[in-house]
């Protein structure tokens, strides 16, 4: 199966059982403070794919270090450790966001450019593509990629723009290897 798929159908669980018990909200904002977690740890990233450790020594090392989460939160990963699935806690946890953010109307896009961009500069950005009707509605993550040397790459769902200067050099070498001239 996908890591796409099991990061969904756990999300999915996760996301019922949030409503249900209408700590939706809180959920999220665990979620995304369990991303933070991971992304800013090179160690801690280690320790969930390492298969070294006994899973009931990483359900241990997991409840100290979430022990300021919800018992719901705490429980759900307890139980993703027990399925062996803790390498994808991070694809799971951005599932639930995008389940979130689809259920309230947010619009989630992703502007990946070379350097931080300013509020303004991000707010032309989605003016051109007639994407700020309601800036309430519309949450943007803007990731660093100095690989892409310059421009941006946006993404709003499953749609992508690439108007970065990277991608513009590989399609200019590749006219010129093709030999038409």
């Amino acid at each position: 199966m996908s890591k796409i798929r099991i990061a969904r159908r756990y999300a999915d669980g996760l996301w019922d059982y949030a409503l249900s018990v209408k700590e939706e909200e809180i959920i999220v904002e665990e979620m995304q403070s369990l991303i933070n977690i991971i992304n800013g740890s090179k160690d801690f990233q280690l320790f969930l794919k390492t298969p070294i450790l006994e899973t009931e020594r990483k359900i241990q090392i997991a409840a100290q270090i979430f022990k300021s989460f919800s018992k719901t939160t705490q429980h759900f990963i307890t139980l993703v450790i027990k399925q062996n699935r803790e390498s994808d806690l991070i694809d799971i946890a951005e599932e639930v966001i995008h389940i979130y953010n689809e259920f309230k109307g947010i619009l989630q896009v992703t502007i990946t450019s070379a350097i931080p961009l300013e509020d303004k500069t991000i707010s032309d950005i989605l003016i051109k593509y007639g994407k700020l009707d309601d800036p309430k509605k519309v949450r943007v993550d803007n990731k660093i990629d100095e690989s892409i040397i310059g421009g941006y790459i946006l993404r709003l769902g499953d749609q992508q723009l690439d108007a970065s200067v990277k991608t513009k050099l590989e399609n200019i070498k590749k006219r010129f290897e093709q030999k038409v001239y």
